[in-house]
C-alpha cells in the first residue's frame, strides 16, 4: 500500500521520503523520484507532513511517539492504517500535547485501489488539518470524506469493513445454492449484478473466477487485502460491538476466525466464500 500511495505523491510533485524497517521494498522503486530514509530519525527531518501505513495500533503508537519525539511543531501527521478508535483519539490528544497537527485517515480500496489511485480516504480530526490534507489524500485517491472529530475516520472504515465481509460471506451462501440448483454462474453474476442483489462485492471484486472484473479469485486468491487483515480489522469491530445484540455480525467474525485458525489467513479475503 505505501510504496504504491508514495508513487502516486511523488507523480503528483510533491517531494517523497520515505522509511519502512523492510529495506528490500525500496528495490521496487529504485527508479522513482522517491527518496530513502534510514531511521525515522533521518525521516523527521524538515517534513511537512509524515504518513503513516502500518500493520496494527501497537506499532502505529510506538511509530507516532517516536515522531512526536523527533519530529517538529505544527508537522502534519496522518495515520492510514486501520487501527482502533480508542487509540486513535489517544494519539490525537498526544499529538495535541506535542504541537503536532493529526488526523486518521484509513483508506478503501486495498493495494489495486492505491496503485490506480482510486482509494476512498475516511478522514477523522480537526477542520485545519484536513484542509491542509486534502490536496494530499487527492492525488493518492479518488474520494476523501471529512467524517468528523478525532477517530471519526476509523469508526467509518470499522463500520465499512464489517459490512464487506458480512456482504462477501453472503455472496458465498449464494453460490453454493447456485451450484446446488445447477445454474450457469455467469447467468447468476449478470442477473445479480444488475438487480436487487447488486452489491460491490460482486460487482467488483467478483469470487467467481473468471467472471466480472479481475479479482483475487483469478488469481487462487492471491491477496489483494488477505483474510488475517480482515479478521483484524473485524476484531476491532467486536471490541465496539460489547453490548450490541448483531447476531449476524457475530456469525461473520466467527467465519473469519475460523479460517486464519485453519492456516488459510494468507488467502485474500473474498475466498471465505469456499468455506
Amino acid at each position: 500500500m505505501g510504496i504504491h500511495m508514495s508513487e502516486n505523491l511523488s507523480k503528483s510533485g510533491f517531494s517523497v521520503t520515505g522509511y519502512d524497517i523492510n529495506k528490500d521494498v525500496f528495490e521496487n522503486i529504485k527508479y522513482s523520484q522517491i527518496k530513502q530514509a534510514f531511521s525515522i530519525d533521518e525521516l523527521c527531518q524538515k517534513q511537512d507532513c509524515i504518513i503513516t501505513m502500518l500493520p496494527n495500533s501497537e506499532i502505529v503508537s510506538e511509530v507516532w511517539n517516536e515522531l512526536f519525539r523527533k519530529g517538529t511543531e505544527n508537522t502534519l501527521v496522518i495515520d492510514c492504517s486501520t487501527i482502533d478508535v480508542e487509540t486513535t483519539k489517544s494519539l490525537h490528544n498526544d499529538a495535541h500535547k506535542f504541537n503536532f497537527l493529526a488526523l486518521d485517515a484509513p483508506v478503501s480500496g486495498g493495494t489495486v485501489g492505491a496503485e490506480n489511485q482510486s482509494l476512498t480516504f475516511m478522514v477523522g480530526g480537526e477542520s485545519n488539518a484536513y484542509s491542509l490534507a486534502e490536496p494530499i489524500l487527492n492525488s493518492m485517491g479518488k474520494k476523501v470524506f471529512h467524517c468528523g472529530s478525532a477517530g471519526s475516520g476509523q469508526a467509518v472504515k470499522m463500520c465499512n469493513n464489517l459490512l464487506l465481509a458480512i456482504t462477501m460471506t453472503g455472496l458465498g451462501e449464494v453460490i453454493k445454492l447456485s451450484n446446488k440448483s445447477q445454474l450457469d454462474q455467469n447467468i447468476l453474476y449478470d442477473v445479480i449484478s444488475t438487480s436487487t442483489g447488486s452489491c460491490w462485492a460482486l460487482n467488483n471484486y467478483s469470487p467467481l473466477k473468471g467472471i466480472g472484473p479481475d479479482s483475487p479469485a483469478d488469481k487462487n486468491f492471491k491477496p489483494g487485502f488477505s483474510s488475517n487483515l480482515m479478521l483484524k480489522d473485524l476484531l476491532i469491530a467486536a471490541n465496539a460491538m460489547q453490548g450490541l445484540d448483531l447476531k449476524l455480525s457475530n456469525f461473520v467474525i466467527n467465519k473469519y476466525k475460523d479460517t486464519v485458525n485453519d492456516g488459510l489467513g494468507h488467502l485474500d479475503f473474498s475466498s471465505i466464500v469456499d468455506s
